[in-house]
């Protein structure tokens, strides 16, 4: 079932693993509330969507970078996710966090902030600088 939700048999595992990690970490609650396989069934679900709604905001990231970049000579470019994520490797682990976080995390700068411990303005420093970098290499393989 939550195959179908993703798409994708692995994202649907780690769907179905932590709705168990969570219903673990909540029995006492669900047990007083009654019928835990719904609720099971509820995080799980909601967890599918998760995925879904990062895997579009990452597409979504991408393709507006690919837009703003100059048209390619030829058909050669990227155009997956995989393709993405290899352009994401090239940046320093500092910027790759607070896309990640705020791209595919659908978190806002204080999250990020307080979750990667540094200033609100750092955290749009490493988004800003991320930005050029990203560009710079699409435009590069262009």
């Amino acid at each position: 079932m939550l195959e179908a939700i993703v798409l994708d048999g692995q994202l649907a595992a780690d769907a179905a693993q932590e709705a168990y990690v969570q219903l673990y970490l909540h029995w006492d609650e669900v047990r007083v509330a009654g019928e835990p396989e719904a609720w099971l069934y509820r995080v799980a679900v909601n967890r599918c969507k998760d995925y879904r709604r990062r895997l579009v905001r990452g597409r979504r990231l991408f393709r507006r970078l690919v837009a703003t970049a100059p048209p390619l000579a030829t058909e050669d470019g990227p155009e997956s996710i995989d393709d993405f994520f290899a352009v994401l490797r090239k940046l320093p682990v500092r910027q790759r966090t607070a896309v990640a976080l705020f791209y595919q995390g659908d978190m806002s700068i204080v999250e990020i902030s307080h979750l990667m411990g540094i200033s609100e303005g750092a955290v749009n420093s490493h988004l800003n600088r991320a930005r050029r970098s990203l560009k710079k290499t699409l435009e590069a393989r262009r």
